[in-house]
């Protein structure tokens, strides 16, 4: 996914993979490069960590621009509820695209 030259990673539902319906994990990603438009970045849907009934619409997300582009620094955290729905943008650059992912959880 974050392989240089990669396409867009599509939308992950990582945090509904359980029954559990409560938050009960949220997650930080650490770029070690700088993300932005060429290395690409994670983009979110905010609040469609709120009911798994979103699953299967991010389409609907990027339709009505209802998302975050998580862009930003190497070394900067971004955190979030880990049943956020989520997808890893395109990488054009030449570059690997790595990050640090780690999940705190009850």
């Amino acid at each position: 996914k974050h392989q240089k030259g990669a396409d867009d990673a599509g939308w992950e539902d990582n945090g509904w993979k359980t029954k559990l319906a409560n938050s009960y994990a949220f997650c930080v990603f650490i770029p070690l490069i700088d993300l932005d438009d060429e290395t690409g970045f994670t983009q979110f849907w905010p609040g469609s960590h709120r009911s798994r009934n979103f699953i299967g619409f991010g389409k609907v997300a990027e339709v009505t621009k209802a998302t975050f582009d998580a862009k930003g620094p190497a070394g900067c955290g971004i955190w979030y509820d880990y049943r956020l729905l989520h997808r890893g943008m395109p990488n054009t650059s030449n570059l690997l695209r790595p990050v640090v992912q780690i999940v705190f959880k009850k």
